[in-house]
């Protein structure tokens, strides 16, 4: 093979190479095709659960090692808004809550990120997450528009989302969903100006371009109150469901667009 030809075989590498490192990462609903994109391709993700706020700091690592090699391609995590905000104003990332220390193992694990901050996570965890000072407010009305938990979600939320902003996977992190609030539906509050702020909210600080979901219980009742618009509605069930009626309940709020069991 002459010199030249090697050469320009090289320069076409390159070339190749070169437009592969620059392509914009991708991750999207396609709803007429009833799956994810990600990077333009059909994709799947198999996740598990793992709450960073109950493990220490030295075993992250060794935890998220063991989901990889389980065969899982990503985790998905709550953020307790009380384990961070523990007073007004007062925030704590560092040590066992250094919530981007721990998406960069995840990363560099190669385990991508489903991002459930809240405000409300449930996870099992005091008031779901929520501040105990909230009730300082003797007639607040939690996971509502009451204009003081409002303020308070926007103050946590500000300080929060702009953190997580450089992990999400359009901008080379691992992040590839965010769940905005958690099983909604199961409120008695039902109030969808109070969706709608949160669904602003994120916009605001995550973009236009990353998918946000909801999760809910599988039931038409619980996604009647859990769900809005531009909100990606999913459920959630355990191994003794049923996994047919489960997803036909989703299908109900989203006629196209993957089956999740969130």
């Amino acid at each position: 093979m002459s010199v030249l030809r090697c050469g320009c075989i090289l320069q076409l590498l390159l070339l190749l190479l070169g437009h592969s490192l620059g392509a914009p990462r991708s991750f999207s609903v396609d709803y007429k095709n009833d799956c994810f994109r990600k990077d333009g391709e059909s994709f799947r993700y198999i996740s598990g659960s793992i709450h960073y706020s109950r493990i220490p700091r030295v075993y992250w690592k060794d935890r998220l090692l063991k989901m990889y090699m389980a065969g899982l391609n990503a985790i998905q995590t709550y953020i307790p808004w009380n384990y961070h905000e523990v007073s007004p104003g007062q925030y704590i990332f560092t040590g066992d809550r250094d919530v981007e220390y721990f998406l960069k193992l995840a990363h560099d694990i190669g385990l991508l990120v489903i991002l459930r901050p809240g405000p409300y996570v449930c996870g099992e965890w005091d008031m779901g997450g929520l501040p105990a000072w909230l009730l300082n407010k003797k007639d607040i009305v939690l996971r509502s528009s009451d204009p003081d938990y409002i303020a308070a979600v926007d103050k946590w939320m500000g300080k929060l989302l702009p953190m997580m902003k450089p992990y999400l996977y359009q901008n080379g992190g691992p992040i590839i969903t965010v769940q905005v609030e958690n099983e909604y539906g199961s409120y008695f509050a039902c109030d969808y100006n109070y969706l709608r702020h949160l669904t602003k909210l994120f916009r605001s600080y995550l973009g236009k371009e990353v998918v946000l979901f909801t999760t809910d219980g599988a039931s038409v009742g619980y996604l009647k109150c859990g769900t809005i618009q531009d909100l990606y509605a999913t459920v959630d069930f355990g191994p003794g469901g049923n996994v047919s009626a489960a997803f036909a309940a989703q299908r109900h709020a989203e006629p196209h667009g993957p089956l999740v069991n969130s």
